[in-house]
């Protein structure tokens, strides 16, 4: 789902000041890439906010966009938009189609002779159900245009912004009406940690996340070519900025220094500032399309919530990344390489459908697995490599 991408390149099409307008890009600090960030004055710790990394490995951080953990509402908002359709239906059988082809159709029942004697139905259609059918049509355009929502059907399933450190750029898959596929030189990236900053009148009525802004490439051009923003990671309450500072100070070290530990320590203080080489796997979200038991794993969704999401899902595809980009740098897809590439999530739920070679998981269970889980896969590779000798 796009509806965040979706609202800023719609208003952006607009007009260049609206774009700016909807970053807020003249109320807050933009803090530069080899910029250490403090809150209120004070240094952050660096950590993701939730489930929103696909993959991290020494060559790219690979992260999700926001809005995925309300994507259910798309299939809930579709019923009241079969329900506007419905009312629509009804203009156009009562008071439309009769002067036409002098037929009624009354709901969905077959057309019949439209009689002057039934002049009240059709009055009744013009007076009533138009006004109706023009409320519920306005409706469907608020919903699917001015809210974005047509994003969460038959397009990409979820965003993906992929940082690498190897070639100093920025991956980002999104759709075309969203401002398109499109790739960024990381040193000319600020980060905005505040979607609406205080005082502004939309504050604490819009989610807020981590946006990236890209200037023009000259300050001076009217058309403001190359200016463009990413919105990485998950949707967060609007005031946690926090929570926005963490998960770009993470980002910002990660592509700055690369991991510098195996592992965070359990008694890590409040402000640790390293990134780890196995981030531990609450942080990661499943890359791909997931089945329902792994939504209700990720996103705590109930069973009409999942359903709704499930509708929605059904409808798109998984993005790839272009093979003529080589974002990879030589590593493989988190889609076809999860142990490789450091997709723990995925390679998770690829172990529990018996996707992953043994050597595969005991390298997995080396990092992420229980001893009595180790010990299972390496038995298991023991005894594949027995059968083959």
């Amino acid at each position: 789902m796009f509806n965040t991408e979706y609202g800023y390149a719609r208003v952006r099409r607009q007009a260049l000041e609206k774009g700016r307008a909807e970053l807020s890009l003249d109320a807050q600090r933009h803090w530069r890439v080899d910029e250490p960030v403090a809150v209120d004055r004070e240094r952050v710790g660096i950590s993701p906010p939730g489930r929103c990394v696909y993959a991290q490995n020494d060559a790219y951080l690979e992260i999700c966009n926001p809005g995925w953990a309300t994507q259910w509402h798309a299939g809930f908002g579709n019923a009241f938009v079969l329900l506007a359709l419905f009312v629509i239906w009804c203009w156009y059988g009562f008071a439309l189609h009769p002067l036409l082809f002098n037929k009624v159709i009354l709901f969905v029942l077959p057309a019949e002779n439209y009689q002057p004697e039934a002049w009240p139905l059709l009055l009744m259609g013009w007076l009533i159900a138009f006004p109706l059918a023009l409320g519920s049509a306005y409706l469907i355009y608020i919903w699917f245009v001015l809210g974005g929502w047509r994003t969460a059907w038959f397009g990409p399933l979820r965003g993906r912004i992929r940082f690498n450190r190897l070639t100093r750029e920025v991956y980002v898959l999104r759709p075309d009406s969203c401002g398109g596929n499109a790739v960024f030189e990381w040193d000319r990236l600020v980060a905005l940690l505040h979607r609406t900053p205080p005082g502004h009148r939309l504050e604490g009525r819009i989610d807020g996340c981590l946006v990236l802004y890209h200037p023009p490439f000259d300050l001076n051009d009217p058309h403001a070519k190359g200016e463009d923003a990413i919105f990485v990671g998950p949707s967060l309450l609007p005031k946690a900025t926090y929570a926005t500072a963490a998960l770009w100070e993470y980002v910002r070290r990660y592509m700055q220094e690369g991991p510098t530990v195996d592992v965070i320590p359990p008694n890590a203080p409040e402000h640790f500032a390293q990134v780890p080489r196995y981030l531990p796997q609450n942080y990661f979200t499943y890359c791909g399309k997931p089945s329902g038991l792994q939504l209700g794993l990720e996103l705590q969704l109930s069973f009409f919530d999942k359903l709704m999401h499930l509708m929605s899902q059904m409808t798109c595809s998984w993005p790839r990344f272009p093979k003529e980009w080589q974002s990879d740098s030589g590593l493989g897809e988190p889609e076809d390489k999860p142990v490789q590439t450091g997709a723990v999530m995925t390679a998770l739920v690829y172990r529990t459908d018996y996707k992953l070679s043994p050597e595969d998981e005991v390298e997995l269970m080396t990092h992420y697995g229980t001893e009595e889980a180790l010990a299972e896969a390496k038995a298991k590779l023991a005894r594949m490599r027995a059968g083959q000798a």
